[in-house]
């Protein structure tokens, strides 16, 4: 019979607990006097310091929630409609974190030229001109494009003058897409002369693209396909790698297990 290591500290009934149980409960208590034990018990200081941290400004309470693909769908195109709606109200939030009153903020050491080519407008100009030819005009390749300026962009700057991202989203010269032509990595350091070295951060669509055109006899590793054989048991003609010509005789497990019995 066994016996009770513990008892409920409301009624004195003789409870029964792992002794793993008891080591982490400071109070232990039936089910019936459950919640009196809770409201009786206080706070440990852990978990007053939780919930001082969960009442500060900025806290994120939601960590770890994961959205459905609904709820982000339905929280982009607001957000979409709010950004047009109000597009000073963006760029003042957005001055809020730019230039000095970045939390990373080091001095003003990065160049006028580097900032402007992480701006939005420079990655849609970039996008605009390779959507537009597909390919490199050098050597016809379709993967890893690149946008290249025949007018060079450093040039640009300094003609106009350009000191600010905001001069840079009113010149017009920048953005102008005839000043754009498509190369592929490989060519566009070649024109610069600068050494190329494979990094395989190209278009993720021209990559996938060619992926699709490397099946069977087009892909370099292609050994000849499947081989076909006649099961022993059922009569039926089936497929297999030629790695397991050797190794595989029946098409499925079943006619297997049938012709070892058929054998005992």
């Amino acid at each position: 019979m066994r016996t009770p290591n513990s008892e409920c500290c409301i009624c004195k009934k003789p409870l029964y607990r792992r002794p793993s149980v008891l080591e982490r409960s400071r109070y232990v208590a039936c089910m019936e006097h459950r919640n009196e034990a809770q409201s009786n018990a206080k706070l440990t200081d852990s978990q007053i310091a939780a919930l001082a941290l969960g009442r500060k400004p900025g806290t994120n309470n939601r960590i770890g929630y994961v959205h459905s693909e609904e709820s982000k769908r339905k929280t982009s195109e607001s957000h979409k409609a709010w950004c047009a709606a109000n597009p000073d109200k963006v760029k003042e939030r957005g001055e809020k974190t730019r230039g000095a009153n970045h939390y990373n903020w080091k001095g003003g050491v990065s160049r006028v030229s580097a900032s402007i080519r992480q701006m939005n407008e420079n990655r849609r100009w970039m996008d605009a001109v390779v959507q537009r030819d597909m390919r490199c005009l050098l050597c016809e390749s379709e993967i890893n494009l690149e946008a290249h300026h025949v007018k060079p962009f450093a040039e640009i700057v300094k003609e106009h003058k350009i000191t600010t991202r905001e001069q840079a989203r009113q010149c017009s010269a920048l953005w102008d897409l005839s000043n754009g032509m498509t190369l592929c990595e490989r060519c566009h350091c070649k024109h610069h002369r600068r050494k190329y070295t494979p990094t395989g951060n190209g278009r993720r669509k021209q990559q996938r693209k060619v992926r699709r055109t490397m099946v069977g006899t087009n892909n370099p590793n292609y050994r000849g396909g499947t081989v076909p054989l006649t099961c022993p048991q059922c009569g039926s003609m089936f497929q297999v790698k030629q790695s397991e010509v050797v190794k595989r005789k029946y098409c499925s497990r079943r006619c297997l297990g049938e012709s070892q019995r058929k054998a005992v």
